[in-house]
This record gives C-alpha cells, structure tokens and sequence, in this order.
C-alpha cells in the first residue's frame, strides 16, 4: 500500500496523527517512568524515562517479556527480572499495589522510587493489561527526613533536642521497669559559659559547645543518649547499669575530658562542667521528677565551686524552697524598708599604726529571721538577677555615707567595695558607677574596687580592658582573695591593679603551716615588685601582726583591730583616732 502523503492526507488522518505525536512528546516528557504491558508481562509502550532507567535506549522492547529484555540490558537484568513478582501480586489482589524501590545507580547514588502497578480489565473482567508508574521520590523523602531530623535535633550540635530527649528518657525508664534494671540522668552545665560568651563572642560559644558536644558523645556508650537541652545545659541519659556507682564513674570520666583545654580560632579556652546526677528508680519514678532532682544536684555542684558532680539526696530539695524563699524576701528588702545595712571593718596602715580606710559589707536583719549572712544571700543573689541591684544599692550607700563622713568633717578615706563575678561580667558596669558617683556626688578616688583573682585571671584581655575602664574614672583596683586562684604571673604585672589582699586563710595557717608564711612573704614582695601595696585578711593575734609588720605588709584588717562597725560607730572610731598600733605589737 502506498503510504499517504502528509500533503494528502484527509482532515481526519491530519488530526489523529497530530493527537499520536502530541500523545508520543507528552509520554515521553513526563519524569515519571510509565510503562504499559500485557497481560502475560509483555511490554506494551515505555516512556523515555522508563527506558533510561533499564538501560533499554535504542533497543526494540515491544512485545519482549523480562525474561527476553534482561540478557539486552545486562546491568538491569536483575531488576528487570524481579519485577515479576510484583507483576504477580498485583494480578492475584485484583487491585492497585503500591510499593518502595532502591535503585543504585551508576554514580553510586540510589535512587528512591515510589511504583504503582494497576491492573487493567475488559469489561467482561478479563484481563487487559498492567500499568506501571514509578516517582522518583529520593529527594522528597530526604527532605521529610531532614524536618524529621530538625525537628528532634538541636540544629548547633546536631544532639537530641529536648523533644527527642524525652522519649529516650521514657523509652530508658520503661526499659529498666521491664528488667528491674537501673537507669541514670545526667544534666551537665559548662562553667563560665556566659563570662566566655559574652568576651570571647558568640561565635567562639559556638565552637566551644559543639566541641563539648563531641567530648560528651565520646565519653558514653552508643545505647546512652547525649541532648542540648537548652544555651549550655546538655543531658545525658545512662541505661543498663549496674549500680549508681557506674554514673559515678561515668561523671568523672566526662570531667576529665571536659577540663582539657579547647582550641578555639586563635584563642585557648580553658573550661569545666558542673555535673548533676540522679539515679532511676531510688530518685524518682518518672521523667520530670529526675529532672527535678538532677537540676537540685547541679545547683549544689555549682555552689560548691563548679567543675564537680553530686549526686541528688532529698535534703536538696528542703534547700531550694529555702532558697527561694531568701530570693523572694531580699527581692522585698532590696524594695525598701531598713532590713539592709552596710558595715564598715577598719583597714589599719601598718606603717603609721592609723586607720586608712574601710571595708564595706553588707549585712541583711530579716524581720523574722534575724540576721542572714552574706554567705546565704550573696549566692542567691549571684544566681538571680538581684545581684546587680544589690551591687548598686551597696554603692549608692557607700558614697551616701562618705558624704555624710566628709559633712562632719571626718578625714578621707578610702572604703573598698566588693564585685561579685555577675557584678564584674555586667555590661552596665561602667554606667551603673558613673550615674551613682554623679547623682551622689562623691570622690571617685574614695572608692576602691575588689575582685577576686578568679575572676581577674578568667578572660584576660576582657578584665584588663574593665580595670582600666575602673581606673580612669579614678577608682582604686584591689585583686582579693590572692593566693587562692590560679594567677599567671606574666599576665599580673599587666594588670592595672594598686592592691593585693592577701586571703585569710594564709593568716589562720600560719602557726601550723609554716608554708603558708612562705606564701604570705612571696605575695608581699610580689605585690611590692609590681608596684603595688599589700592587704592582709583575718588578723586576730598579735603574733600574726608581728609577722606582717616583720615582713613590710603595708595594711591588716581583723578582728584584732575591730569586727565591722556601723556607720556611727566607724566615726567614732576614726574620731577617736584609736586603731592598733605598730609599737602595740
């Protein structure tokens, strides 16, 4: 027969022929693989992506079973052939049959697809053929995975968020119910955090609670859980122990790793943990009890000094009601009433045997309590955001009093003021001074500033910058406490530092200790090599004056010379003119 020209084609032949090619392009455009076979498996009509995925480009398929194609796809053959089964169980349902398929491909990466194979009918239900569709879905069901990750893991880190951290800490519990078996929780808080955040910059926080991350995930066992719970609180979950001694030995373990110094871009961070630790079932019976109770933990390995674990006994919950309780009634005293007052222990110049100034300190009378030392409160206050406005409370009466001193024609003197580390890490330090000093009108120079060594040598450059800020608004910088922290000497004699108070404890030793003479000798010419003068704490006997006058301390306080005074009584004293004196000792 001779074909018929496009040109003489009918209008009919035209349309059905344009319909073919449009069906062909659309067939062939689509990205989702289509085949169509007989009811014996045959193949009927594939689409191009159909026949790129089985290797099938260029060869006559129609008509060929898989059995026929597989020996002229080779690398696909074995696909090719298994999709027999398939064929089969959609046949024997009667119905559309759904399925997952993992390809590898030849780049090495597999692909997922979704297949649908239907069954198709006569209308006398007698088979008419199969059709099968495939979606590539690799990239969607990555996708869902990825908001599935997200939405359980901290995206820092990349641990369990507290979302996931709850289910592995019920699945834990429910699994020690089960085998009467032991399940411990774990919080870990980094020290310093916020001092090297807040110095250092956000970015290197960063670095260093991803790297702690990875210590932490180092130092358990696959079965045991490691979450961010929040800023740099993380959370361990321990299952299958023995007994609590294994959370023991698993905190100290964790402790060690932590302590070693961190590389951080150029800088070395040095930091710890505070460890909390309850035990399942003896601490509690389910999940927001143990975190109850290991946050009461935590809060006593930091009150303690940090880099440290305890485990949570019942007593630590009588002493957090306690403490919120002082929280709540210095909230009140700091309000207004007179439940506060500032005491003021003479500081006495060994040289001239004459008082040369003051320690403040600040002294709280609860009107039902009676008087609550400042090593109850300042904690409270140090952990709440009421330390800052005790700071400045102390400082506004300070100068208030010197003042009131200076109008009752008292000499001038200096009165030294205690920063808490809150207090030295506050940004509104600098400005918190200055509008107390303008609104009161006091002499800068009559004020003195203490630290202690601790927080001087953490963040070096950081303190330096503060304490010179402090010295030119012509403030008094005294380093307290020294002896008892980890000075590096190369840094000290950066520091812009009049004064080194030298801790009590060194004085207290001395008849017992003869190294902690040693140490008092080495502070005093150390403090003289900088160019600064010498304080020396807790004096209470007159031997231990004479060893500080033998050895050049230029100043004491103690109760061998007075117990803090109140204002008054301080005048009087100073009025009197009737301190301890060198010749005396």
């Amino acid at each position: 027969m001779t074909p018929i020209s496009r040109g003489n084609a009918s209008p009919t032949v035209e349309r059905f022929r344009q319909q073919n090619e449009w069906f062909a392009t659309l067939f062939d455009g689509m990205t989702d693989i289509l085949c169509l076979k007989d009811p014996d498996g045959r193949w009927l009509v594939a689409n191009q992506a159909c026949l790129e995925l089985f290797d099938l480009v260029g060869i006559e398929y129609s008509g060929f079973s898989a059995e026929e194609l597989a020996p002229l796809a080779p690398k696909r053959a074995a696909y090719l052939l298994a999709s027999r089964e398939s064929d089969r169980r959609t046949w024997d349902e009667g119905r559309a049959y759904s399925y997952e398929w993992v390809v590898p491909m030849d780049d090495g990466i597999n692909k997922l697809l979704e297949v649908t194979k239907t069954p198709l009918y006569h209308s006398d239900r007698s088979r008419k053929g199969l059709l099968v569709v495939a979606r590539n879905v690799t990239d969607r069901k990555a996708a869902a995975a990825r908001i599935q990750h997200l939405a359980h893991h901290d995206s820092l880190t990349d641990l369990p968020n507290r979302v996931l951290f709850q289910e592995r800490l019920q699945d834990a519990l429910a699994q020690a119910r089960r085998h009467g078996g032991i399940a411990a929780l774990i919080l870990a808080d980094i020290d310093n955090f916020k001092e090297i955040n807040d110095t250092l910059g956000h970015a290197v926080g960063d670095q260093l609670l991803r790297a702690v991350a990875n210590r932490l995930k180092r130092g358990v066992r696959e079965t045991d859980t490691v979450a961010r719970l929040a800023a740099d609180e993380f959370a361990l979950v321990l299952t299958n122990l023995t007994d609590a001694d294994g959370a023991g030995r698993v905190a100290e373990s964790i402790l060690r790793n932590l302590t070693h110094p961190y590389g951080l871009d150029d800088n070395e961070v040095m930091s710890g943990a505070s460890l909390g630790i309850t035990i399942f079932p003896g601490d509690g019976e389910d999940g927001p009890q143990l975190l109850k109770n290991a946050d009461l933990a935590l809060h006593r390995a930091k009150t303690e000094g940090g880099s440290r674990y305890c485990f949570f006994v019942a007593e630590m919950d009588e002493e957090v009601q306690r403490r919120k309780a002082i929280e709540r009634d210095l909230h009140f005293a700091l309000n207004g009433g007179d439940q506060l007052s500032v005491a003021y222990q003479p500081l006495i110049d060994l040289q001239t045997g004459r008082i040369t100034g003051a320690e403040a300190l600040c002294r709280w009378q609860h009107p039902t309590l009676g008087a609550i030392g400042p090593a109850d409160f300042i904690p409270v206050a140090e952990r709440s955001d009421l330390i800052f406005r005790l700071g400045r409370w102390v400082l506004h009466q300070v100068c208030m009093q010197l003042q009131a001193w200076k109008s009752q024609g008292l000499p001038s003197f200096r009165v030294a003021v205690n920063l808490s580390p809150a207090q030295f890490r506050h940004p509104g330090l600098l400005d918190m001074i200055r509008s107390v000093i303008e609104q009161t009108g006091a002499d800068p120079h009559q004020l003195q500033l203490e630290i202690t060594e601790t927080i001087a040598m953490r963040n070096f450059e950081y303190s330096v910058g503060v304490l010179r800020n402090l010295r030119e608004l012509g403030l008094t910088i005294a380093i307290d406490d020294f002896g008892t922290g980890h000075s590096s000497l190369s840094y000290l004699r950066h520091f812009p530092v009049d004064k080194l108070k030298i801790d009590r404890s060194f004085v207290l030793d001395l008849d017992d200790h003869p190294e902690s003479g040693a140490i008092v000798r080495a502070i005093i010419d150390l403090g003289h090599g900088i160019g600064a003068k010498v304080n020396v704490e807790g004096v209470e006997t007159a031997d231990q004056l004479r060893f500080m006058n033998d050895h050049a301390c230029d100043e004491c306080q103690g109760f061998l010379f007075s117990r803090p005074l109140s204002p008054d009584d301080y005048a009087a004293l100073l009025a009197a003119e009737a301190p301890g004196k060198k010749d005396e000792a």
